[in-house]
């Protein structure tokens, strides 16, 4: 059997590809839950690889946060006991997400996680990806992923807390690209805007001047979640995690488009409007999808001790301003898709 540093649940999403570099760089040996064949392993270490990482040092135990147990078998399941940090970030996650795939996966598959680091005599450590925004406007349409996320925070604290499992909980902002390359591999949320305003096709700033879209860097926050667990005053802890400094959204938007050279809106409209407008068939035209503008905010967040951490682990926030225009450069290079795949012969 093999013994394992570390345990990833949604390793080939979009935090856990920045993630496993982190990991492996530090020469953690460390699984991923996979559903799947062997060809998304191969793909997986390819990429580990060419992101600094050591694809070598990535395993693949088959599972499935919808199924009992994980649908870990024994052997499997043996290894996944062995870790001493388990990372727990996969979800389903979609606008339209049906609320029986919400519960299945992103509730009951985390409290599953939860159960498996109960079970798991090494175990130093878990680490919850949660949501960001705990208040938001119920007039908005309801965005299932990111209330099952909320669901599913309260349900591991309270079995965390039961069961003594050290329990360190992130929640991050809406999540862009890298913070020195603007690689991304979501095309979700922050990515809708930019498509609208580079089409022309976003005529109004949705909410007032108060309003913004809190982001935070893909490379950063994955940074701050390899590294957080080594403090031991994290234990216990909620850490807020976005780049506070990030502008009103015209200001960002007006900053984006100027570098895109492309027209930014200036008139605001409120979001509840907005979102009223999306539904009402705007969405056919702008692209932007009603449930994106959850992500709208006038609401601030308590990052203290995140920006406190942060500097005790020596990172650095990369400028907001920056990190949005290089991540819309990425975007509009690629043509809003993800870029082909590299595969390890």
């Amino acid at each position: 059997m093999t013994d394992i540093d570390a345990l990833v649940t949604g390793g080939t999403g979009f935090i856990g590809r920045w993630l496993l570099p982190e990991l492996t760089a530090e020469g953690q040996r460390t699984a991923v839950l996979l559903r799947g064949s062997g060809n998304r392993l191969r793909e997986l270490r390819s990429w580990v690889d060419a992101h600094g990482g050591r694809g070598d040092l990535v395993l693949g135990l088959s599972g499935d946060l919808a199924a009992p147990g994980l649908g870990l078998d024994a052997e499997d399941l043996a290894v996944a006991r062995t870790a001493r940090r388990m990372f727990h970030l996969g979800a389903a996650m979609s606008y339209g997400l049906a609320p029986e795939i919400a519960e299945e996966v992103n509730v009951q598959g985390s409290e599953r996680v939860t159960a498996l680091a109960a079970s798991s005599p090494c175990l130093e450590r878990l680490v919850l990806a949660s949501g960001f925004q705990h208040r938001r406007s119920g007039r908005l349409s309801t965005n299932r992923y990111h209330d099952s996320k909320l669901d599913a925070d309260a349900r591991v604290r309270l079995l965390t807390q039961a069961q003594g499992i050290p329990l360190t909980t992130v929640h991050p902002g809406p999540t862009v690209g890298d913070s020195r390359t603007g690689e991304t591999t979501q095309f979700w949320g922050w990515p809708d805007l930019v498509h609208a305003l580079h089409r022309g096709r976003l005529p109004l700033v949705p909410g007032g001047r108060d309003h913004w879209f809190p982001l935070v860097a893909v490379d950063f926050l994955a940074r701050f979640i390899s590294r957080a667990p080594h403090l031991a005053d994290t234990a216990g802890g909620q850490y807020w995690l976005l780049h506070a400094d990030t502008p009103p959204l015209a200001d960002l938007l007006a900053a984006v488009a100027g570098d895109l050279g492309v027209r930014a809106p200036r008139v605001h409209v409120p979001v509840p409007l907005a979102a009223l407008g999306l539904r009402a068939g705007l969405s056919r035209w702008t692209g932007l999808p009603a449930e994106a503008l959850v992500f709208v905010s006038n609401d601030r967040f308590p990052v203290a001790d995140a920006q406190r951490i942060a500097s005790a682990l020596d990172l650095t926030e990369p400028d907001p301003i920056d990190l949005a225009c290089t991540t819309a450069r990425f975007l509009v290079a690629h043509d809003f898709q993800a870029p082909t795949p590299i595969h390890r012969p």
